[in-house]
C-alpha cells in the first residue's frame, strides 16, 4: 500500500462537523420544535420581514334582498396590525490547538462539534421563549401551585371550539414535583409508543408537559405583600380545525424565519499552530399568532 498522508481537512472538515452540529441541534432543542419555521427568505433579497395579523371583521348579518326600501348589506372595513423585525446572526466559535488533536486525550473535535450544538440551541431556544412571553394573553393563578383546576382555567383562555387541539405547558423543574403528585397527571409512560410528545414528562388537562430551566419567575408587591410567580408559557401546536393548515388567515402562534441554517466554517492559523471552529445561523423569531399563546402564572 503506498504511503498516506493525513490532510488537514480529514481532522476538521466544515461540511462533515456541520452536518453533525444540525443533527446534534434537532436532538437538543426543546422550545424550538414548537415553533414554524418559515424559509420564504432563504435564496431572496432582504433581511426584513413584515408578519401581518388580520383583525375579525365580525360574524354576518341577516340580510333581505327582496327589502324594498334600498337597503344593502352593510360593508366592514379590513384591520391589521403587523410586526416587522431584521434577520440577525446567532455564532460561537470554539479555538482547538493544534497540540489538543495531537495529545489523543479525549474527542476535542467531537466535544467542539457537541458544545456548539448547544450553544446555538440555548440561543434559538431563548430567542423562541422571549418571543412566547412577548404575548399579552395571561391567566393569573399565581395564588396556587400549578396543578389540574387552575391549568384547566388557563386553558379557557384559548375559547377553543374544537376539542382535542394539541398544547404544550413549559414548566420549570422544580414545578415537576407538584404536577406529579396531582391525580389527574399522567405520565409519559402511560401512553403507547410515539404517541406522547418527545420529551415531555407527560399530560395534564390537555396540556403536554415538558421542563426547562428557562421558564421564567417574576416578583410583585413588596415586604410582606411580595408574590413569586413562575410564567408557564402553554402554546397551541396546531391550527384551531385538524381539517386545515396554517394560512395567512390563521398563523402559528410562534415562527422561525430561517434565511440560513446553521453554517460550520473552519480556520487554520499555522502561526499559532490553532484551529477556530466557528457556526452561525441566520434567523428570526416572531410571535405570529397570540392567541395561540397564554402565559399562565402559579405560585412558586
Amino acid at each position: 500500500m503506498a504511503n498516506q498522508v493525513t490532510k488537514l481537512s480529514d481532522v476538521i472538515n466544515p461540511q462533515v462537523m456541520g452536518a453533525m452540529i444540525e443533527a446534534k441541534i434537532s436532538a437538543l432543542c426543546k422550545l424550538t420544535p414548537y415553533a414554524k419555521v418559515d424559509t420564504t427568505l432563504q435564496g431572496v433579497p432582504g433581511d426584513t420581514k413584515t408578519v401581518p395579523s388580520w383583525n375579525y371583521i365580525g360574524d354576518a348579518q341577516d340580510f333581505d334582498p327582496e327589502n324594498t326600501t334600498g337597503a344593502e348589506i352593510e360593508t366592514a372595513k379590513l384591520t391589521a396590525s403587523s410586526t416587522t423585525f431584521t434577520i440577525k446572526c446567532a455564532g460561537k466559535s470554539v479555538a482547538i490547538l493544534q497540540t489538543a488533536i495531537n495529545s489523543g486525550l479525549g474527542n476535542p473535535i467531537g466535544q467542539a462539534e457537541t458544545q456548539l450544538a448547544k450553544s446555538i440551541v440555548g440561543k434559538v431556544d431563548n430567542d423562541v421563549l422571549a418571543a412566547a412571553y412577548t404575548s399579552t394573553n395571561t391567566f393569573d393563578g399565581s395564588d396556587a401551585a400549578i396543578g389540574y383546576k387552575p391549568i384547566v382555567k388557563a386553558v379557557t383562555s384559548f375559547e377553543d371550539e374544537e376539542d382535542g387541539i394539541e398544547k404544550v405547558m413549559f414548566i420549570h423543574p422544580k414545578q415537576e414535583t407538584e404536577l406529579l403528585q396531582d391525580a389527574d397527571f399522567i405520565s409519559a409512560d402511560k401512553f403507547e409508543s410515539g404517541v406522547a410528545v418527545r420529551g415531555s414528562i407527560g399530560k395534564i388537562a390537555g396540556c403536554w408537559v415538558k421542563k426547562s430551566k428557562k421558564v421564567k419567575t417574576e416578583t410583585s408587591g413588596s415586604g410582606q405583600t411580595a408574590k413569586t410567580y413562575y410564567l408557564n408559557p402553554i402554546i397551541k401546536m396546531e391550527p384551531d380545525s385538524p381539517e386545515t393548515e396554517y394560512t395567512e388567515d390563521e398563523l402559528p402562534a410562534l415562527t422561525i424565519f430561517l434565511k440560513k441554517d446553521t453554517q460550520v466554517d473552519h480556520e487554520w492559523f499555522p502561526k499559532k499552530q490553532r484551529h477556530d471552529v466557528t457556526a452561525a445561523k441566520y434567523y428570526g423569531v416572531a410571535l405570529t399568532n397570540a392567541a395561540k399563546v397564554v402565559i399562565a402564572k402559579f405560585k412558586a
